[in-house]
C-alpha cells in the first residue's frame, strides 16, 4: 500500500508541476487563471495527502524488530551494532542458533547446524570440514517478499567462508516468493575449517528496508 501511495505522489508532483507552469504562463500573457490556479491547488493537495500517507503506512523499524526464543519467549533488547552500519541501516542484532528474528513482517530463523560427511567421493572440502546451515522464513506481513539464502554469509573470524558444492545433494539453497502467511526451509553447505564459533551474517531487504543480524554458531550447538 505504501509503494502505491508514493507511486501517486510522484504522478500528482508531476501533474502540479505542469499545471503550475501552465498557470504561470497564462498569467504573464495576462489570461484568465482562475481554473488553473483551483486545478493547481487540487493536485498539489492530493499529491500531500498520497506523501503523507505513504510515510505513515511504512512499517517502525523499531517496533517491528525483535527476537524470540523458540518462537514464544521474548529476549532482551540488549543489542550490537555493526560498524559498518549506514544511517539507513537497522541496529544489528546477535542472536543464538534456533532463536527468530522479527523484521520487516517477516520472522527470520536460523534452525540448525551439523557437519555432515561428503557423499561424492571426487568432492571433498579444503578446509576439512562441511558445515550444513539450516534456515527457516515465514510472511507475517501483508506484501509478498523474496525468502533465500543468498541473505546469508558464513564467517570465521570475520572471514567469509565458500559454499561446498561438492555434495550430490540436489536441493541445497532456495529461493521463493512468499506470500502472507507461508514459510520455507532450506539449508546451505560450507567448506570451513575447525573453529569454536561461526557466524551466519544476514544482511536482508524485504522491502526496501535493510535488515541485519548475526547468528552465533557455537561448536558445542553444532549437531
Amino acid at each position: 500500500m505504501g509503494n502505491l501511495l508514493f507511486i501517486l505522489w510522484v504522478g500528482f508532483s508531476l501533474a502540479f508541476i505542469i499545471m503550475l507552469i501552465i498557470t504561470i504562463v497564462k498569467a504573464v500573457t495576462k489570461q484568465k487563471v482562475k481554473t488553473s490556479l483551483i486545478s493547481t491547488g487540487v493536485l498539489f493537495g492530493a499529491g500531500l495527502l498520497c506523501f503523507i500517507g505513504g510515510i505513515a503506512s511504512v512499517p517502525s523499524n523499531d517496533d517491528d524488530y525483535t527476537v524470540e526464543k523458540n518462537n514464544s519467549t521474548e529476549i532482551s533488547e540488549a543489542d550490537t551494532t555493526g560498524e559498518d552500519s549506514d544511517e539507513n541501516s537497522n541496529e544489528k542484532k546477535e542472536l543464538s542458533l534456533g532463536e527468530t528474528l522479527k523484521v520487516g513482517g517477516a520472522e527470520v530463523t536460523v534452525t540448525n547446524a551439523e557437519f555432515v560427511q561428503s557423499d561424492n567421493e571426487y568432492s571433498t572440502p579444503e578446509k576439512g570440514n562441511i558445515l550444513k546451515v539450516s534456515y527457516k522464513f515465514k510472511n507475517n506481513g501483508e506484501e509478498r517478499f523474496l525468502a533465500t539464502d543468498d541473505v546469508f554469509n558464513l564467517t570465521v573470524d570475520n572471514e567469509t567462508q565458500k559454499n561446498f558444492f561438492g555434495m550430490d545433494d540436489t536441493n541445497d539453497g532456495f529461493s521463493e516468493f512468499l506470500n502472507t502467511n507461508n514459510t520455507v526451509s532450506g539449508y546451505t553447505y560450507f567448506d570451513v575449517p575447525d573453529a569454536e564459533e561461526y557466524k551466519a551474517e544476514m544482511n536482508f531487504d524485504p522491502h526496501l528496508e535493510t535488515y541485519k543480524a548475526d547468528w552465533i554458531i557455537k561448536k558445542s550447538d553444532i549437531s
